[in-house]
């Protein structure tokens, strides 16, 4: 039996390689990832126009944006800009279905006037950035020792992405732009805070050394990414 590493920041080569490997395979845009995020981003956007926290929590369990939030912070540390760029343009879809399938839930049910989920300050603003930094660190830990991912759930429930987002669209249905930019900056400084907490995390576990590992991973998708753009297009040239 294995025993286990006294020491929280010493990571094998082994561990290093199955965790950009897992990270890579959870942070590729597949059918399976958008049919977790759309029925996320359902549950979310229900949740908040009942007003009720249960529901969203469970919504924030079911979403798979943290995943991706992550492989950026890896890419950023080992200077892969072309994983980064991918990664990201999958979070811009993400986070735009989220958007979109909020604000037309509200259109359909409608706003409640007593909707009142985030303190419209500046202060609540920096805690939640606090919160995402804390998350950040504590995911990435869970990734890379798995004797302590049983905890990735309470983490998921403690990143606020997608539920500041889910206000945005409702917002935006009725055109509250204030609360808008507030719920927009709110998730911004999520993003900002999951992504530096992780940065701090995989740089002091020394995956800056993986930087082979996750260059070869990143031609792989896009070599992947090519394939398939080639094959939708003879596909529709033979329809022609």
């Amino acid at each position: 039996m294995a025993q286990e590493n006294p020491n929280v920041l010493s990571v094998t080569r082994t561990e290093q390689y199955k965790t950009v490997d897992e990270l890579f395979k959870r942070s590729r845009s597949t059918t399976a990832y958008y049919l977790l995020l759309i029925l996320s981003a359902v549950i979310i956007a229900c949740g908040l126009l009942l007003d009720n926290a249960p529901i969203v929590i469970g919504g924030m369990l079911v979403t798979p944006v943290l995943t991706p939030m992550l492989m950026i912070a890896l890419g950023l540390l080992v200077g892969e800009l072309t994983v980064v760029k991918n990664v990201t343009w999958l979070m811009v879809k993400s986070f735009a279905i989220v958007v979109a399938i909020s604000f037309v839930a509200a259109v359909i049910f409608g706003v409640s006037d007593t909707l009142h989920i985030v303190q419209n300050t500046f202060g609540s603003a920096i805690l939640y950035f606090l919160v995402a930094f804390a998350s950040g660190v504590a995911a990435t830990f869970a990734w890379v020792r798995k004797e302590i991912a049983e905890a990735l759930p309470g983490i998921a429930i403690a990143v606020s992405l997608v539920p500041p987002l889910s206000l945005v669209g409702i917002q935006l249905s009725v055109l509250n732009i204030d609360l808008v930019r507030f719920y927009f900056l709110v998730f911004l400084f999520n993003v900002v805070g999951i992504i530096l907490g992780s940065f701090v995390v995989f740089s002091l576990l020394k995956f800056s050394k993986a930087e082979k590992t996750v260059a070869a991973k990143g031609k792989e998708i896009v070599a992947e990414a090519q394939a398939q753009a080639q094959a939708k297009a003879n596909t529709n040239a033979n329809q022609k």
